[in-house]
């Protein structure tokens, strides 16, 4: 076959592209991994809310604004984070956003009032949304057919399984 045959035959879906790259265990994990993020960030809290409660002198009714507070972040922040990762690249929007992640866990770890805790949930938001926004948009550069569809579910389904992971953890 010529090039411009094979060229034919991926484009049809029936070849992967000349130069994909595999699906990998290690690119599922990676993929996996930056997308439950959001998930673990979002549930991995919930048990210590009495305490902290107890800690910050809050109801738990109050401590309800850290959660509001990182879905309203996270979903504003996915109006952004893609349209800029597209411009500028995905590589650097995922760092900084686990290193925003990081200093975010950081911040709320040593509040010592909930407006200091929400601030660091807020920062926390800002950079899990790139990771979990940009696993789905890189899984779609990289593979396209019936392999971006095995990248992706095998994603979600770390994604789903990712409160369950937390509850291991915790049990350990």
């Amino acid at each position: 076959m010529t090039d411009l045959q094979n060229q034919s035959v991926a484009l049809d879906g029936l070849a992967p592209p000349r130069g994909s790259p595999i699906l990998t265990g290690r690119l599922v994990a990676l993929l996996a991994c930056l997308s439950a993020i959001s998930v673990l960030s979002t549930n991995i809290i919930l048990p210590a809310f009495p305490e902290i409660g107890q800690e910050l002198g809050v109801s738990s009714r109050e401590l309800g604004l850290t959660l509001s507070s990182f879905f309203i972040t996270f979903a504003f922040a996915q109006l952004l984070v893609g349209p800029l990762a597209d411009h500028y690249g995905r590589k650097g929007f995922v760092l900084g956003g686990l290193a925003l992640f990081v200093i975010g866990t950081m911040v709320a770890g040593f509040a010592g009032t909930l407006d200091v805790l929400i601030a660091g949930r807020v920062i926390q938001a800002l950079g899990v949304c790139a990771a979990a926004v940009l696993a789905r948009a890189i899984a779609r550069d990289l593979f396209d057919g019936e392999t971006l569809g095995r990248a992706l579910s095998l994603t979600m389904i770390a994604t789903a399984a990712a409160p369950g992971f937390h509850r291991c953890l915790a049990a350990c």
